[in-house]
């Protein structure tokens, strides 16, 4: 019987000190082949969009707000702005925009970047 070598994986880790590098250290943990780690983090993903779509809701509420719709975006978050701005026959874009140097947007883009130049629609990007 022959001895199957085993490979060692090397894996490449890109991070940029957002707490979105922190989600994908953890990540590093979900080993392919532990399903329950993988559904695990989809749950926790899930309760956090959950949770934050309610906080956004009161917030248009207490702002007066109260004829909105909500949605959630899966994949892509630009191109899933666009294509909602779409289906909902948006008039505007309105987005917040994190303020990454010109090094960082260049190496791991920028959401309101994207949405700015596929938009078919005025975009209002606010800064910090």
């Amino acid at each position: 019987m022959d001895t199957v070598e085993k490979k060692q994986r090397i894996c490449i880790l890109a991070v940029d000190g957002s707490k979105h590098s922190d989600l994908a250290l953890k990540s590093v943990s979900m080993v392919p082949g532990n399903p329950d780690s993988i559904t695990h983090a989809f749950a926790a993903e899930e309760k956090k969009a959950k949770e934050l779509m309610e906080k956004y809701v009161a917030d248009c509420k207490k702002l007066g707000l109260h004829d909105v719709d909500l949605v959630k975006v899966i994949g892509e978050p630009g191109d899933g702005v666009i294509k909602a701005a779409e289906e909902k026959k948006a008039d505007m874009i309105i987005t917040g925009c994190r303020g990454l140097g010109q090094i960082r947007r260049t190496m791991v883009g920028s959401v309101s970047d994207y949405i700015l130049h596929h938009s078919h629609v005025p975009v209002f990007v606010c800064r910090h």
